[in-house]
């Protein structure tokens, strides 16, 4: 089939897209060669010009090299929304660096990953700590659990959508047990396989493991179905950015209240937005919540007798916090760019009324 010559614009009509244009704004502004023919083919489809350039500015490439132009690397810069104290009466706002000491609501830092604390519970759960995404959830997970003194024999936890963390084998060989429900739709028939993928022989021994922890199939979205008062905690490890929506990660939040005793502790690691109080993503496989977003489940939470447990909005002040990275995955750095957004791990602690 011959090739379309490229047409010129009639007056006042946008420059179309050509199929040099897009080579060149892949030479240019994203930097390096199109991945596919697909991708190449999703810009040559754009309407016009403006749209394409807008395209190439929103590529992972483009961010690294405009982040670079002043400083050489890649960097976030706090804004001020971080800064404001909370209006919502719902929430007790903390600003001050966060640490695993004494923890609370809060976002991943730089400093705690050489915290004792941090470095104590990596060490139970037999790994080298290292300034990963996963490593500083399941820390900050079981440190607010042991703050609160659930590690311990008789205490009962939910472990949501868990994958291979160490959480559930770390709390058996403290003595207490665990319940890990998930909706992957092979586990039916690999439920063995699934809960096994939980057990770790370095943390815990074998017996002790297959007395203490269980696995069932169970959709996490239907959380408000379970028998109320089973738990005396839950948690999950990103599973709210997963949620295609805002509202249906409020939802779960609010949800996974359900199966907890009175005064049970809900906590939940996700997506928290550093860089707009407004502008934030909410895609199938991502939603990056906003401040807004937690003082709106605040108040929410607070009709119902539930709180939010120290809100700490302070972002670090080590260098490294400045640092961010457009590459995909959770053991990657603790800053991470997602287009125009920049996302940081935040850990989420609700106590149940009662």
């Amino acid at each position: 089939m011959p090739q379309q010559a490229d047409r010129r614009p009639a007056k006042g009509e946008k420059a179309p897209v050509s199929r040099e244009a897009v080579e060149w704004g892949f030479r240019l502004l994203a930097g390096r060669p199109p991945i596919t023919a697909s991708e190449f083919d999703s810009f040559l489809a754009l309407p016009d010009l403006d749209a394409m350039r807008r395209a190439f500015t929103n590529t992972a490439t483009f961010h690294q090299f405009f982040d670079a132009v002043l400083t050489g690397v890649p960097t976030y810069r706090m804004p001020l929304f971080l800064l404001r104290s909370s209006k919502s009466q719902a929430l007790d706002w903390r600003f001050q660096p966060p640490d695993l000491e004494i923890p609370g609501s809060q976002l991943s830092t730089a400093s705690q990953f050489t915290d004792p604390a941090f470095l104590e519970i990596i060490g139970a759960m037999g790994l080298n700590p290292r300034p990963s995404r996963v490593q500083w959830e399941q820390a900050w997970i079981v440190s607010m659990l042991a703050t609160a003194g659930l590690v311990a024999p008789g205490k009962r936890g939910l472990g949501i959508e868990p994958d291979r963390e160490r959480i559930a084998a770390l709390l058996a060989s403290r003595g207490a047990e665990t319940l890990a429900i998930g909706g992957d739709p092979g586990a039916a028939a690999e439920g063995g396989t699934r809960r096994m993928r939980l057990f770790y022989p370095e943390i815990v021994h074998l017996e002790d493991f297959d007395r203490l922890v269980g696995f069932t199939v169970f959709e996490p979205q239907a959380l408000h179905t379970l028998t109320s008062d089973a738990f005396d905690f839950c948690w999950s490890l990103g599973m709210p950015s997963r949620l295609r929506s805002i509202e249906s990660t409020l939802a779960f939040i609010e949800a996974s209240l359900v199966p907890l005793r009175p005064g049970g502790l809900a906590l939940h690691t996700l997506s928290f937005n550093l860089s707009s109080d407004t502008v934030t993503w909410e895609l199938p496989d991502l939603v990056i919540l906003r401040r807004q977003d937690i003082e709106t489940l605040a108040g929410r939470l607070d009709a119902a007798g539930h709180r939010i447990l120290a809100f700490n909005t302070h972002p670090g002040i080590d260098p490294a916090d400045e640092k961010v990275t457009s590459e995909v995955g959770r053991t990657l750095a603790h800053r991470q760019r997602h287009g125009v957004v920049v996302s940081a791990a935040f850990g989420l602690a609700v106590r149940k009324a009662g």
